[in-house]
């Protein structure tokens, strides 16, 4: 019970610590720009001539809706140039868009709205432009994208210049730049800055409840492993009572007890806690990243720091189990404990 108790706090903590990393980091969606600004795309020459800029491309944005289910909404996405270079989510199935294929414009479509159209590679995505334009695309890659739970498509740029309300330019950091003189530079330069985060707020205000929800199962299994540790004591401090009784008789404090009860519980948590986190990183992580294997490519395993985290709280809370036993053994008059013997 231990070793799964332990495997299932570092398994809590991963996730937290994966959605926090989904709220807060752009590249955990796939996006390789750290800053994007509102500016007219016939200016993108003009911003990768500024200082601390590694490249920088136009990239479009449209809320478009099915042409055959008009309820059926998702966001068409297009850079001009070569979009893998900026924002590029795993690849579940097919290949990249090529922009210069002949024939119908090509689109690589995240698994949400694979799903929610019934799509996959070699369909046609119709899509309904705001302004009552229809623009058809051929799929040929599906992409395993988080953003706008993953109802996205990215396309060749072309049918969605004249729709999209704020074209914008994304900007990539140079080495050793920092981002926010990038953006004092764009403010110069006539253009506004836009944050380039993780989730969309009301995403990152969910996932921030998430991961506070799964800090608290791990606190709660936190007490499911005390209380184990407790039991365990308690019934090993009651067959070995007289041995006790004899130890006090001859000098031993509580504090002595506790040692002697400590020695017990570490000889069952080192191995418990060795056990729960390869448990962790070898089953219970790869099963649970496999429940979202068609959506995003997810790493479980806890980090080091995790992991030495949760074996030191099972050590602390192996500690307090020791001392609580001990003060419990030693309440009792020895010569009861005597009479055992």
């Amino acid at each position: 019970m231990l070793a799964v108790s332990t495997g299932v706090v570092a398994l809590m903590l991963a996730l937290a610590s994966l959605l926090v990393e989904l709220r807060d980091d752009p590249a955990a969606l796939g996006k390789r720009y750290e800053v994007a600004a509102v500016l007219d795309p016939d200016r993108v020459d003009e911003v990768r001539d500024l200082p601390g800029v590694a490249d920088a491309a136009a990239r479009y944005e449209v809320e478009a809706a099915n042409s055959f289910q008009l309820g059926a909404t998702f966001r068409l996405i297009g850079f001009a140039g070569d979009h893998v270079a900026f924002e590029a989510p795993p690849l579940a199935e097919g290949r990249r868009l090529r922009t210069d294929a002949g024939g119908l414009p090509e689109a690589e479509i995240g698994v949400g709205t694979a799903d929610a159209l019934g799509l996959s590679v070699g369909g046609v995505l119709a899509a309904q432009l705001p302004d009552g334009d229809e623009a058809r695309f051929r799929v040929v890659g599906v992409v395993r994208a988080l953003e706008n739970s993953g109802r996205v498509a990215y396309v060749d740029p072309g049918p969605l210049e004249g729709s999209a309300d704020e074209p914008q330019v994304a900007v990539k950091v140079a080495e050793g730049a920092a981002p926010g003189a990038v953006q004092a530079a764009l403010l110069e330069l006539g253009a506004e800055p836009l944050e380039v985060g993780g989730a969309a707020p009301d995403e990152a205000s969910f996932l921030a409840v998430l991961a506070a929800l799964l800090r608290a199962v791990a606190a709660v299994n936190g007490l499911v492993c005390l209380y184990t540790l407790v039991q365990t004591l308690a019934l090993t401090a009651r067959e070995r009572r007289g041995t006790i009784a004899v130890l006090r008789a001859t000098g031993a404090g509580r504090g002595h007890v506790a040692l002697l009860l400590g020695g017990v519980v570490a000889a069952a948590t080192l191995p418990a806690v060795v056990a729960g986190l390869a448990l962790e990183r070898w089953v219970l992580g790869p099963l649970t990243a496999d429940l979202a294997a068609g959506y995003a490519d997810l790493e479980l395993s806890a980090a080091t720091v995790q992991a030495l985290a949760v074996a030191l709280g099972v050590a602390m809370l192996a500690a307090a189990a020791a001392w609580w036993v001990a003060r419990r053994a030693t309440a009792e008059p020895v010569v009861a404990g005597l009479r055992e013997e």
